[in-house]
């Protein structure tokens, strides 16, 4: 009977923390897209910098920011997995037919996924990636 009681706990637990905490999503990656859009909506860029990689948003180019107040909803799907890396895919929509599948890219820290700026800005602007190599060499 303790083994059914801790299985309850458990399945509880892991049901009821993101509901209850949904700052607390970021253990996976398609959380940690959503709690990001979401910091960047409110205009909580601090908070939103906190869940990349690069913990700085002053270069980044998205317009995430922008969207507030424009009627968008979105969500957010984990597209592939692959170790420590991950796309996240978010469909973004207004109205009745306007809508946007926009990719972003996290990294695994530790147990805590984080969105990776640079690796997203790089999959939106591929000739970026290219100028960094050349600027590296």
């Amino acid at each position: 009977m303790p083994f059914v009681a801790a299985v309850l706990l458990t399945v509880l637990a892991v049901t009821l923390v993101p509901l209850l905490f949904p700052g607390c999503s970021s253990s996976r990656p398609e959380g940690t897209v959503r709690d990001f859009i979401r910091a960047r909506l409110e205009g909580d860029e601090r908070r939103a910098a906190g869940l990349t990689v690069e913990g700085d948003l002053s270069d980044f180019p998205g317009g995430e920011a922008f969207l507030a107040g424009s009627g968008v909803s979105f969500d957010a799907e984990t597209a592939e997995v692959s170790a420590d890396r991950a796309r996240v895919v978010v469909h973004y929509r207004w109205g009745e037919g306007e809508k946007a599948d926009v990719s972003y890219i996290c990294r695994r820290e530790g147990s805590r996924w984080k969105v990776s700026l640079r690796e997203t800005e790089e999959l939106w602007l591929p000739d970026l990636k290219l100028l960094r190599e050349e600027e590296e060499h």
